[in-house]
């Protein structure tokens, strides 16, 4: 996996071991920008409009609104994954969403983002309302990924804030015009990839539309037009082409975009995100899903190399599922993927939500055809391409 560009202002993140999300007072390394602290105890709306009016994830910059009262460890997390266009699972198996309430494994998801994503300023509004261990989750991101954090406190200075302004390099802000400027700030820069895949466009692609277009899983063969209608007729919707497998260009066309941002938005988990992204563009089974290098240099051959590369709107998902395997504690890198019984079924279910099928699947009882209009019969639940669920953990 090739190191993300950082400035002097990043600190190094060289880890032993799992990362947790701990953080204690005065352990903080030199260089981190100073944190930033809005107080605004009147809840002035100006201040939060300045605030959610900077949200922009093309420059590295996200605004997080925490979800009102929500107090399970692991639910600022997901608000800021959400900051960053993810989606978690809507339902699915125990298996394929049990990770979204363990806390280490969500946080670890966020980190894995932030670095791969290039997100360089956190804003967090309503800060005076979450809780004492949220902050101490804060914090660690902070200290792990080096990124410029502003809070909005819209109240009363929680205590835990106010212990820990003692000890930590901070700035105040007052005033609207302070406001403006320190919610604007720019995040830190490291340098972008060439020809970097737009994921912020992803917007508006959850939750999915019962109707629209899907895709076949991409095998070595790209499917014929009779195959494509087929299965159109077969699911009752739309079915756009992809490239064969192997076949991908390193820019996206049309429909591969619109599939790719699906990726994007609607996976969560880094590895369940490029476990699928591996899969489709090479069309390896699950047993033998291999992560590339995340972001490969332009190849000298082009006619002979151009399939090889890893193409651009899957970069940024495999060097987030690199980056969560070292915060896991476990290097990735030359190996085989391997995924647990519960990532399996995650890849299964993440594939079902962005619309993809797979043409064994298709000519089972699984997929059987569209009904017919004033059929009374019930369509039957659709069930997703990708790896088979996984075992029950209990087994």
């Amino acid at each position: 996996m090739m190191p993300l560009p950082r400035t002097a202002t990043v600190p190094d993140t060289t880890i032993t071991g799992s990362w947790r999300p701990t953080w204690s007072p005065g352990r903080a390394g030199p260089g981190l920008p100073p944190l930033i602290v809005v107080h605004d105890p009147h809840d002035d709306y100006a201040f939060m409009a300045a605030a959610l009016a900077s949200h922009t994830p093309a420059l590295g910059r996200v605004t997080v609104h925490p979800t009102a009262v929500a107090s399970a460890p692991a639910s600022l997390a997901h608000d800021l994954l959400r900051s960053m266009g993810k989606h978690l699972p809507q339902a699915g198996s125990e298996d394929g969403t049990y990770w979204t309430g363990n806390t280490e494994t969500a946080w670890r998801a966020v980190a894995a983002w932030v670095f791969s994503l290039r997100i360089g300023h956190v804003i967090v509004t309503r800060a005076h309302r979450i809780s004492s261990r949220h902050f101490e989750y804060l914090f660690a991101l902070r200290e792990l990924t080096g990124i410029r954090l502003t809070l909005l406190c819209n109240g009363p200075l929680p205590p835990v804030l106010a212990a820990a302004l003692t000890v930590l390099p901070h700035e105040a802000v007052h005033g609207l015009a302070a406001v403006r400027r320190a919610v604007g700030a720019p995040a830190s820069a490291p340098l972008l990839p060439v020809g970097r895949f737009a994921w912020w466009e992803a917007d508006g692609q959850f939750p999915p539309d019962e109707g629209e277009p899907c895709f076949l899983l991409p095998v070595r063969r790209a499917p014929g037009r009779g195959e494509i209608e087929a299965a159109a007729r077969r699911l009752g919707r739309a079915v756009l082409p992809l490239p064969a497998a192997g076949r991908f260009p390193p820019e996206p066309d049309e429909h591969t975009a619109l599939l790719a941002y699906r990726l994007h938005a609607r996976i969560a988990h880094p590895v369940h995100a490029a476990a699928l992204a591996v899969r489709i563009f090479t069309g390896c089974p699950d047993g033998q899903l291999q992560l590339p290098a995340a972001h490969k240099a332009p190849p000298t051959r082009p006619d002979r190399d151009r399939e090889r590369r890893t193409p651009s709107w899957a970069a940024d998902l495999i060097e987030a599922a690199h980056r969560f395997g070292h915060l896991e504690g476990r290097e990735c890198r030359a190996r085989p993927l391997r995924l647990s019984p519960w990532d399996q079924a995650g890849v299964t279910e993440a594939a079902h939500t962005c619309g993809m099928v797979e043409r064994h699947a298709l000519r089972s009882s699984r997929y059987p055809a569209a009904r017919p209009p004033g059929s009374p019969r019930p369509p039957a639940a659709h069930r997703s391409a990708g790896s088979a669920p996984g075992p029950n953990r209990a087994a």
